[in-house]
């Protein structure tokens, strides 16, 4: 009995050698995976600038990344930056001012995608919105957004204004009265972007969203 006991004894702690060593390789398996996926990615990644937000490897330095500072989603085929539609749209550029060539807005949409101004005198404003340029060495900083529908007026008390921007990230605001104006940019719906209206010059005559 004494030398079955021994034996028994001897075969379990011979199992427990061996699943000690089993736990050991299974863990160091583990490190290793967990350490070779990170790399793998950056590997796959060019230079490393893989963005978890837009889930796309990008060649240039990539973050900050503009598309997640202002929620929109590029298309990198066609170069085309949306948004969702209906969503007010926050911390993108618009530039612009009365006649050619004059900038004297050069504002930031707030996080409900708004944005004031004073105007002086009676006149009709040009005004482009464009991605912001946080990131300068990204592809789309500082670019012309299209597709962005503005509405807004004379604040307090002004009729309603509907534009869209053109390819160029262009609105084209005619006849605004002396006062303080607000406007707000939000994503454009998919029949909105292609109806050749909304590109249009948003005058009276062409553009149903457009109202004196």
């Amino acid at each position: 009995m004494k030398k079955c006991a021994a034996i028994a004894v001897f075969l379990l702690s011979i199992s427990f050698t061996l699943f000690a060593q089993v736990q050991r390789t299974a863990t160091t398996t583990s490190s290793t995976i967990k350490e070779t996926a990170p790399q793998q990615l950056k590997t796959a990644a060019p230079e490393g600038h893989y963005c978890d937000y837009c889930k796309l490897n990008y060649p240039e330095s990539h973050f900050p990344c503009i598309m997640k500072s202002i929620k929109g989603k590029l298309n990198v085929a066609t170069g085309e930056v949306s948004f969702v539609a209906g969503q007010p749209i926050g911390g993108i550029v618009v530039k612009g001012g009365k006649n050619q060539g004059d900038n004297s807005i050069n504002l930031i949409t707030n996080e409900k995608g708004e944005i004031e101004f004073n105007n002086p005198a009676a006149g009709d404003y040009k005004l482009v919105i464009s991605a912001p340029a946080s990131n300068p060495k990204s592809r789309v900083a500082g670019s012309p957004i299209g597709g962005i529908v503005v509405k807004g007026g004379k604040n307090p008390g002004g009729n309603l204004i509907t534009v869209i921007t053109d390819e160029n990230g262009t609105i084209q605001l005619n006849n605004l009265e002396p006062g303080n104006y607000k406007f707000t940019a939000i994503g454009a719906s998919a029949a909105e972007k292609n109806n050749p209206l909304y590109k249009s010059s948003h005058s009276a005559s062409v553009n149903p969203l457009y109202k004196n």
